[in-house]
């Protein structure tokens, strides 16, 4: 009996332990149960907010003092070891539109964390008796941000000295060492009238921007980049010779499909490293794109972290951008009897190209059997067209795995199993 008991417990030791990752629901309206639900997170958690007004407290001043519960990363867990390696969060409104959940008073400042904002709204509001405002995002901890399908509104600010940042303006979103990607969202201020204020809509940190069709408005600069050739810091592009640095260049900064009109100016930069910019998906038949960068994550190698997967169009018939982020969490879940990796290889995928025929993706053997080790069962690969998930056929293809997208536009999550 002693010996078997043994047995079963080697047994047990030697499988490797696929937990899922915990989806926290809040309350709806709940501004309490946010912050305590936030203090549980751990590494590939979900947090989903129902529809509902979070409501923060309003009468916190700085210049008085007291306690901000609207600093939703103070409430998280601290993190410790690098970032970019073991701390993923998702945070999500569940309503049919992103204005059904509206943080209002709420920061994320310096979560340390691979964190995507999903399909809600941040509203930044003057707060105690001398109308301090905070900046609703401001990042320094050479991980990632993701906003998508976000609205983010902040007041004019034309009074210098009342607001909280990093630098001598009011940025809507402040990123230092970190890399920001924003898509399919608003930033904008209240009332989107640029000559009112001094306020800039995206400082860029050198860590990395995406910005993809959005709408930033109301700002005396939309997006404030780092596309010069100043000695600040290294800038391969700016180097001697034709063409170095340029694949660097355009895999770091991605600049398409939005609406930046409605600002005093639009975007800086200097116009020769801006010409050098350039979409990934050019019109044209037959052709690879081999390399590409996780929008959500930062490396302090700047030039990186990519992804084991590379795409072959078949006929573009307009060009476009094509982006590729790992999702933090293993969400949606799977279907039972499917098995996420501890680290889910869940890959969201989106172009603003227009192409003819579907395409194919081909993820790289070794890193995908690497996330699963020990685990008994055969690899499945799944589309989730935000309601439900379908098998997707794979071949092996030399050392590659190889799909066909479901659907002609690259937009939609592809997440792969074991079952």
């Amino acid at each position: 009996q002693d010996m078997t008991a043994s047995i079963l417990l080697l047994v047990c030791l030697a499988v490797p332990r696929y937990i899922a990752a915990t989806v926290h629901t809040v309350i709806a309206g709940d501004t309490n149960d946010l912050i305590t639900k936030l203090a549980l997170v751990a590494d590939h958690d979900v947090v989903l907010l129902p529809p509902g007004d979070y409501v923060f407290d309003l009468n916190y001043d700085p210049n008085i003092g007291g306690y901000r519960d609207g600093d939703l990363c103070n409430a998280m867990p601290t993190v410790s070891g690098p970032p970019w390696l073991d701390s993923d969060l998702l945070i999500r409104g569940t309503g049919s539109i992103r204005s059904d959940v509206k943080l209002v008073g709420a920061t994320f400042e310096n979560c340390n964390r691979n964190v995507v904002i999903e399909n809600l709204s941040l509203y930044a509001v003057p707060i105690g008796p001398t109308d301090y405002v905070w900046s609703p995002v401001a990042e320094d901890g050479d991980s990632g941000t993701m906003l998508r399908n976000t609205y983010v509104q902040v007041p004019v600010i034309a009074n210098l000295q009342s607001y909280y940042n990093y630098g001598s303006i009011f940025e809507a979103l402040n990123m230092m060492s970190e890399r920001i990607a924003v898509m399919y969202s608003t930033i904008e201020t209240n009332p989107p009238v640029p000559s009112m204020g001094t306020n800039v809509g995206l400082t860029d940190g050198g860590g990395g921007v995406a910005v993809i069709k959005s709408t930033f408005a109301g700002f005396a600069m939309g997006l404030d980049l780092r596309l010069d050739c100043n000695a600040y810091y290294y800038k391969p592009w700016c180097q001697a010779g034709a063409g170095v640095g340029v694949d660097e260049l355009n895999r770091d900064y991605k600049i398409y499909g939005n609406d930046l009109s409605q600002n005093t100016i639009g975007s800086d930069g200097d116009p020769a490293v801006i010409n050098l910019l350039s979409p990934n998906t050019p019109k044209g038949q037959g052709y690879f794109v081999n390399t590409f960068i996780d929008l959500l994550r930062y490396n302090t190698s700047y030039d990186a972290p990519y992804l084991p997967i590379k795409i072959r169009v078949k006929n573009v018939k307009k060009a476009g951008e094509t982006t590729i982020y790992r999702v933090p969490s293993a969400y949606p879940e799977p279907l039972p009897g499917f098995i996420s990796a501890s680290e889910p290889q869940y890959y969201q995928f989106d172009s603003t190209a227009r192409v003819k025929n579907k395409s194919k993706v081909f993820f790289k053997q070794v890193e995908i059997q690497s996330k699963f080790p020990g685990v008994p069962g055969s690899l499945t690969w799944m589309y989730h067209d935000g309601t439900t998930w379908s098998t997707v056929s794979h071949v092996v293809s030399g050392a590659w795995y190889k799909i066909t997208f479901p659907t002609k536009k690259m937009n939609g999550l592809i997440a792969i199993f074991k079952n």
